[in-house]
């Protein structure tokens, strides 16, 4: 019995550092050291700020659509 157990642990084991391994070697043989680029921010993307009030995310400077006061202080 324990037997069995311990070869099912062997070949879970191979399996896994198999999958590794392959892929591993599938990145290298892309050449890509390079980390992954952001996308650059929009022109007119907006910084948003929470309301004190309730917590929705707001507009800066803009009166809260949730609760109606005013983000900007």
């Amino acid at each position: 019995m324990w037997m069995k157990i311990l070869i099912l642990v062997a070949v879970v084991a191979v399996v896994i550092y198999g999958f590794r391994a392959i892929g591993g070697n599938r990145n290298r043989r892309s050449g890509n050291t390079e980390a992954p680029r952001q996308t650059p921010a929009r022109e007119n993307a907006v910084n948003l700020i929470a309301c004190g009030n309730c917590g929705a995310y707001t507009p800066e400077g803009k009166s809260c659509s949730s609760c109606g006061k005013s983000t900007s202080g």
